[in-house]
């Protein structure tokens, strides 16, 4: 079966699908995790999910054209898997970017290894807390269970890729809306904090606001964190829950 030219098309054709999830999804993509165990997992998944394609390969996949426009297909759906996935994760950083600005922790910029990028200390802080949170419960394998079931609904080469766009404009707006609510107990309290500087600053003129203002919400905003963080470990359930049902969605739109 291996020299089969068809066979071996679909292998290749799954292997790209599988390469372009774990290139955008949450957690197969993060840097700690080296290119060669990425490009290992992808080919023993390759071979496992092959037996799962929902019929045989388009005629045009055996034209030298037609097979490059299927790569790039099936690279373009595995990424749009992998980017309904990580919608979550974006909700989180967008949420302690937020967070670390109201605590004036912008000033203080640091790498963050998962996302590539500089970002505040909170919201690295509250990505890696909520990357352990997602582990615990199994969203990886929430992940490769919507991947395989793409191989039975979305035939190799066929996905219907403008379907997805619209459900991402959804999703970011709906982001948006998520990381405000994540942070709000943060931005109301700081926002009375800076009013009662205001009130204060009219009442001592001569007192040093910035030098007073930046450990006062370094210090409040710590001890809210403190309170908030606890609460994060409820909230994570909801949140690969709604994975799933976003990877659902996605699979629906493109399967066409």
């Amino acid at each position: 079966m291996l020299l089969n030219p068809e066979y071996t098309l679909q292998v290749l054709l799954v292997f790209v699908r599988i390469g372009g999830l774990l290139a955008a999804a949450p957690f197969f993509s993060q840097r700690f995790i080296p290119v060669q165990v990425k490009v290992f997992l992808a080919a023993i998944l390759a071979f496992a999910f092959t037996g799962l394609v929902a019929g045989p390969l388009p005629p045009h996949v055996l034209q030298p054209f037609g097979f490059a426009a299927a790569v790039a297909v099936e690279a373009l759906t595995g990424a749009l898997l992998g980017f309904a996935a990580q919608f979550i994760f974006y909700v989180i950083q967008f949420a302690g970017d937020i967070i670390g600005f109201q605590m004036s922790l912008s000033l203080a910029q640091i790498f963050n290894p998962v996302s590539g990028a500089s970002s505040n200390p909170i919201g690295q802080f509250l990505t890696m807390g909520f990357m352990l949170l997602f582990v615990l419960l199994e969203g990886p394998q929430q992940i490769v269970i919507a991947l395989a079931t793409s191989f039975e609904v979305v035939p190799l080469g066929g996905a219907n890729l403008a379907a997805g766009g619209p459900l991402l404009l959804q999703w970011t707006g709906a982001f948006f809306a998520a990381a405000l609510r994540l942070s709000a107990p943060f931005m109301v309290t700081l926002l009375l904090l800076d009013v009662a500087l205001g009130v204060f600053a009219r009442v001592v003129p001569q007192a040093d606001l910035f030098s007073l203002s930046l450990p006062l919400k370094l210090l409040v905003g710590t001890g809210v964190f403190a309170l908030y963080l606890p609460q994060l470990g409820p909230v994570a359930p909801g949140f690969v829950e709604q994975m799933v049902g976003d990877l659902t969605q996605m699979l629906t739109a493109i399967a066409g």
